[in-house]
């Protein structure tokens, strides 16, 4: 069992900045400087947007990365972005939304709190036959000059900058809770070990999007392995022998295992809709795990990185011997 924070230490003090924009035929444009390194972060921001605004996602157009097109939203680093920019999009998409409902509730001739916006209609909540088109309320806040666009900042909690010598309080906004378990089987002849089984389980506050976050998971559990196991970065008087992937070996599918994904939502986050990090905390107990699985098959306790097969034979010699 483990945890890791996610988002950056709070003594930096973080933000990140989303726009949003609903056009007159009902789409939506999101835009964010968000780098989407394969993890589906800029999905993530389409979807809060058409969440909040009851869009579908084939309508809501994105541009991201793009620093010329996009306001700031800072690294995709330190398990932030559903943290941060996340928050941002929540924030600049309900600015919008307040400003549909005010006016749509003026033409139902309703209060705005009886209101909900789902599949491009805005509905009354107690009578859904009661509705309002979303183009049309779109139109209705046109004419009024309502701007249905809103470009918000998300700040994270922030502190002094500690004291190094006594650090005392909180230096992390929040933390992701999660523990794994491996079962793997080692050729007590060879020293080499296979893994066979992962399972990971986290408390990820909310899966916004649960393929991604079963992608991360599993993701993390895989990545884990090779640090484990394969991944050396040897130096010899200064010269790296490991200088490309040939040497540097990283898992295959070859040799991924089967790996259980169990989500816990409990909605205790700081992200939107109560979401946490699952970037990096997805990595975090793999390694000690696979290492507690081979004392536990060998009885070798492996105090160095990686855990190769001529280290784990050798110390299998060596209790050979001492018996």
């Amino acid at each position: 069992m483990g945890q890791m924070s996610y988002g950056r230490m709070t003594f930096l003090r973080d933000s990140s900045r989303c726009y949003v924009k609903l056009e007159t035929d009902g789409s939506l444009i999101v835009r964010s400087g968000i780098p989407d390194l394969g993890g589906g972060q800029a999905s993530l921001l389409s979807q809060i947007a058409a969440n909040e605004l009851g869009v579908p996602m084939e309508k809501v157009k994105i541009y991201n990365t793009d620093s010329m097109l996009t306001p700031l939203a800072g690294t995709t680093t330190a398990t932030r972005q559903t943290y941060m920019s996340g928050n941002a999009a929540l924030k600049a998409a309900r600015e919008v939304r307040n400003r549909i409902l005010n006016k749509a509730a003026e033409v139902l001739n309703v209060n705005p709190d009886k209101l909900d916006i789902v599949s491009e209609k805005v509905v009354v909540k107690y009578d859904e036959s009661e509705y309002l088109p979303l183009t049309e309320a779109i139109q209705a806040c046109n004419a009024a000059g309502i701007e249905l666009y809103s470009e918000a900042q998300f700040n994270a909690p922030f502190t002094g900058i500690p004291d190094l010598t006594n650090i005392k309080g909180m230096t992390f906004p929040d933390f992701t809770f999660g523990a794994q378990a491996v079962e793997v089987a080692v050729d007590i002849e060879t020293g080499q070990v296979k893994v066979l089984k992962i399972v990971s389980c986290y408390d990820i506050g909310k899966a916004l999007n649960p393929a991604c976050v079963e992608g991360q998971m599993e993701g993390g559990s895989i990545q884990g392995i090779g640090y484990a196991l394969s991944e050396d970065y040897a130096i010899e008087k200064g010269i790296p022998q490991t200088p490309s992937l040939a040497e540097y070996l990283i898992p295959t599918a070859v040799d991924s295992p089967e790996v259980k994904t169990i989500m816990i939502e409990s909605g205790g986050g700081l992200g939107p809709y109560g979401a946490k990090g699952i970037g990096e905390p997805s990595f975090n107990n793999i390694v000690p795990a696979i290492l507690n699985a081979i004392y536990d098959a060998t009885g070798v306790r492996i105090r160095r990185l990686p855990a190769t097969a001529e280290r784990i034979i050798r110390d299998l010699k060596k209790d050979f011997f001492k018996k």
